[in-house]
């Protein structure tokens, strides 16, 4: 058990409840933190600092990683020169039962955050790099703008599959450029018969960059297809406002992933114009890996941060939250064992798309990954395709890992291939 003094914070919006404690475990001192000016803020660091003084070593701060308010209070202990152990939800919640009684308040809270430092070794957490930090915020929404975008996309097939469902028979994609201006402007079969022929076949041309012939086909198509489901069609009020508010979230939202790919782009290349252009670095050894894209490498290393601190790929597994759970106890040990799933769910998105890219084909026949596309099929041999996958990502993980151990680019080899290399490698130390 280490004796420092400990102060435990329990986060708050506005204020926090700080709690520190001595080195025998007593309450030293309590103190609530408001956030909303610098003055009150470093009441708490007066307030650490005095406690530093009567021990004569200085305390280790812990708080919970609590959405982003936690930030400030970090920011400001860490320019004091404080040492912060940020932890996981799940570690604070596993010592609510830490006393019989059922009680939850902010300062019970607060020395609990302050005991899970005594009784378990956390390490310390570094003062994130402000361009990894600010690329990881940027990162996170836009997955969160791409997963909107999909429900929205869904919303409005759904709704265009009551005022017309053949529609998908002429355009495929029914958020496609030339679909979307059509919908908006004949949202329903009878509007587009009523339609102007040469207006909706200048339309289609114009937005689709194709041959006035080629659109003329499309229009008798569209015309044939709303003819037959008129009778069917629910063409109401609600429908028609509905498609049109749909659609322009549609829009809203495309424009806005976009502004952020951007900003992400801009951030990089402002990165690589430094004299030490870390961040460039590391997403060029990443996107050299098959299957990983500027998007998803920058994802990876926004929310990895410093791959320094995985000295075994196992550990930088379980920080994917890819590690299979343990079920054991007396004599039973579990045999069905799922993923953690522990950890940030962006990095095993990226993780997950990385993985199908590497199973699939390009448009020529040719295999993105020839290597990691066999060992697939041959898990799908005796697993379900899913169990297999994870096998894929679990892979993937050890191929980022030995990229940027070694920081040099991918190079594609089979198992075989691999164990010479391993070899002639461990015959020449």
């Amino acid at each position: 058990m280490n004796v420092l003094p400990v102060a435990g914070i329990d986060v708050g919006k506005e204020f926090s409840e700080m709690a520190i404690l001595s080195p025998t475990n007593k309450v030293y001192a309590r103190m609530k933190v408001f956030h909303d000016s610098f003055k009150k803020v470093d009441k708490a660091i007066d307030l650490l600092k005095k406690a530093e003084k009567d021990f004569a070593i200085r305390p280790v701060i812990a708080m919970e990683s609590t959405g982003h308010y936690h930030k400030i209070l970090f920011h400001a202990f860490a320019e004091a020169g404080f040492e912060i152990v940020i932890t996981n939800p799940l570690q604070t919640n596993c010592i609510n039962n830490l006393g019989i009684r059922k009680v939850k308040s902010d300062k019970v809270d607060a020395r609990k955050v302050a005991l899970l430092y005594r009784f378990q070794e956390l390490k310390t957490t570094s003062i994130p790099n402000d361009t990894t930090d600010c690329l990881k915020s940027l990162c996170r929404q836009y997955y969160k703008m791409t997963d909107q975008l999909t429900a929205y996309k869904n919303k409005l097939i759904g709704i265009v599959d009551q005022v017309m469902l053949n529609f998908t028979d002429v355009f495929k994609d029914v958020t496609s450029k030339t679909a979307l201006a059509l919908l908006e402007k004949y949202p329903t079969p009878t509007l587009m018969l009523e339609g102007k022929r040469d207006e909706i076949i200048s339309l289609i041309s114009k937005t689709s960059r194709m041959g006035v012939k080629r659109a003329t086909s499309k229009y008798e198509l569209l015309i044939q297809k709303a003819k037959d489901f008129e009778p069917l069609s629910i063409s109401s009020p609600a429908n028609i406002s509905l498609i049109q508010i749909n659609i322009n979230m549609v829009r809203t939202l495309e424009k806005s992933i976009s502004d952020i790919e951007d900003a992400i782009a801009k951030l990089i290349e402002d990165d690589s114009n430094k004299d030490m252009p870390v961040l460039a670095l590391t997403l060029e050894l990443l996107c050299s890996i098959p299957g990983i894209g500027l998007m998803t490498a920058a994802t990876i290393l926004a929310e990895v941060g410093d791959f320094s601190k995985f000295q075994k790929p196992n550990k930088l597994v379980a920080f994917f939250g890819i590690d299979p759970s343990v079920k054991q106890s007396g004599k039973f040990e579990g045999t069905q064992n799922k993923m953690s799933k522990r950890g940030s769910r962006f990095l095993r998105k990226a993780l997950y798309i990385s993985a199908l890219a590497n199973i699939r084909k390009k448009r020529n026949g040719e295999l993105n990954n020839p290597v990691l596309y066999e060992y697939y099929q041959k898990k799908c041999v005796n697993k379900p395709k899913m169990v297999a996958l994870g096998a894929v990502m679990h892979k993937l993980v050890y191929i980022i890992f030995a990229v940027l151990r070694d920081k040099k680019t991918f190079e594609l080899r089979t198992p075989e291939q691999h164990a010479k290399h391993l070899a002639a490698k461990n015959d020449a130390a």
